[in-house]
């Protein structure tokens, strides 16, 4: 139930969120098999652990949360002894590309860590604002993110567009009050998605639709792929 209530409030408010959260939900449909291990790398609270009931979880992360759900507390890049090689059929990196500081050492490292023949899962932000500052480093085009993982070992299974162009205009035209001092204020911040909450679920829906008329989608938010490891 609070997954299908969180699900809904992201269709509604902001299709993208929910996209990142519906690749998750499809890749472990396909791949939550008994006997797998997934290293869920940078994983916040872990919450992807909800999907994975058959295969084993482990969320790393460089600080324990304070819901004690991080499984192996660890920097990926500075500490890549803390991760065993090849120890796992599947990594997940999710929105998480953007603050490594040295995102080809980080495609070096989910190699090294995945058995032959193992799925990297990755989502990844195209045009969205800073966030998590200092540590928001770059942002990735679909040839970056295929050149990245030519570089270290993969092959692209698939990689997809998260909404096209009228995602991203109402994404900038919802935000901009935010962006111009609203959200600096909590009450302002929580009055104006109170007060105009209809007008940010229709325009989302509104782009939900046009988006399927944007046919190549080079304008997007934000990116998701499946890369293989080679054997």
């Amino acid at each position: 139930m609070r997954i299908k209530l969180r699900l809904v409030l992201k269709y509604l408010f902001m299709n993208f969120y929910y996209q990142i959260e519906k690749f998750v939900m499809e890749v472990a449909r396909k791949y939550d098999k008994e006997g797998r291990k997934v290293l869920d790398v940078v994983a916040g609270e872990g919450k992807h652990r909800d999907y994975f009931e058959k295969a084993t979880y482990v969320a790393s992360d460089i600080k324990q949360n304070s819901k004690k759900t991080i499984d192996l507390v660890a920097d990926f890049i500075k500490a890549p002894e803390k991760f065993k090689k090849g120890d796992y059929d599947y990594v997940l990196c999710i929105q998480v590309l953007e603050h490594f500081e040295n995102p080809m050492k980080a495609f070096e490292y989910f190699n090294r860590v995945l058995k032959p023949g193992g799925r990297l899962f990755l989502t990844t932000n195209f045009i969205y604002q800073i966030h998590m500052e200092l540590n928001d480093y770059f942002r990735f085009t679909k040839y970056g993110l295929i050149s990245l993982g030519k570089k270290n070992g993969f092959k692209v299974e698939k990689i997809k567009a998260q909404g096209g162009i009228f995602s991203v205009l109402v994404y900038v035209l919802v935000t901009l009050p935010l962006r111009l001092g609203l959200e600096k204020s909590w009450f302002f911040y929580h009055a104006y998605l109170v007060v105009f909450s209809p007008v940010i679920i229709l325009g989302n829906l509104v782009a939900v639709c046009l988006d399927r008329f944007d046919k190549e989608k080079k304008m997007t938010i934000n990116y998701e792929v499946i890369y293989v490891k080679n054997d």
